[in-house]
């Protein structure tokens, strides 16, 4: 008998020695969300956990933040790779992520598998990221260096400019009225380039940005330049401004306009 018969799943398969948070691939998430183990201690995380969550869904709480601990190799970030996958509740392989948990082959408590399902109803953004490589390295100084690290991934997740958050502001500002579609048309209507790709080029893409800015109506080329050169030089937000707008993304998620 060959030794790789002996095995449920082929052994010269690829594995990832590390997790990584840039591993997004279906294929890489179905093999994490199928091949996790759930030992007699991570049973009791995941009660913990999703215990508290459910606290979150059910009534009003301060009590939201979770910190895992755990010394090197100890497996914390595949843990929290595998939260996010659940939070999420995304479509893998014709499953979604909390099946993979709840099909009785990796949880059998019911309380946990009902507050996990309970979970996987509420409509959630995840955001996972290195906090490390998400920072500026000249910015890791600054007393907001943390808040600006958050602000830089969560306009990326909305799809703005993640690096510029003061061009984030404009294009949240067009989104919320409805003219940020016609100002990237207009602004490859002068540069010949799209927006999403050029967006980050700062000062030499700014009369670009003022021609978009003059034909909608918007802002006049003059305002469009004294605007950009306070914004570039010292933008600045704070704690409680950054807690804003996250609220203001959920209330638009769970109250689209016109409903």
């Amino acid at each position: 008998m060959n030794i790789q018969n002996m095995f449920e799943k082929p052994i010269d398969r690829d594995i990832q020695g590390v997790i990584k948070v840039g591993q997004s691939n279906e294929e890489n998430i179905y093999q994490e969300l199928e091949e996790y183990v759930v030992t007699n201690e991570l049973t009791k995380h995941f009660r913990d956990f999703f215990s508290s969550y459910k606290n979150g869904i059910n009534k009003n709480t301060d009590k939201m933040g979770v910190w895992i601990t755990g010394f090197f190799g100890s497996g914390k970030s595949h843990l929290l790779k595998i939260l996010s996958y659940l939070l999420q509740n995304k479509e893998v392989n014709g499953k979604h992520a909390i099946d993979y948990f709840t099909d009785g082959k990796k949880i059998d408590d019911a309380m946990i598998i009902a507050d996990m399902k309970l979970a996987g109803t509420v409509p959630a953004d995840v955001i996972l990221f290195n906090i490390d490589s998400k920072s500026d390295s000249n910015a890791k100084s600054l007393p907001d260096a943390i808040v600006r690290v958050f602000l830089k991934v969560f306009n990326e997740m909305q799809g703005f400019c993640g690096s510029r958050p003061y061009i984030a502001d404009l294009e949240r500002r067009l989104a919320d009225e409805g003219k940020y579609d016609l100002f990237k048309q207009y602004f490859n209507e002068s540069s010949k380039k799209e927006w999403t790709e050029e967006r980050q080029s700062g000062a030499f893409i700014l009369k670009h940005i003022a021609y978009a800015l003059k034909k909608l109506d918007y802002m006049s080329e003059e305002d469009t330049r004294t605007w950009y050169n306070e914004e570039s030089k010292d933008y600045h937000i704070s704690i409680e401004d950054f807690g804003n707008l996250v609220l203001l993304h959920e209330r638009c998620c769970l109250y689209p306009a016109g409903l």
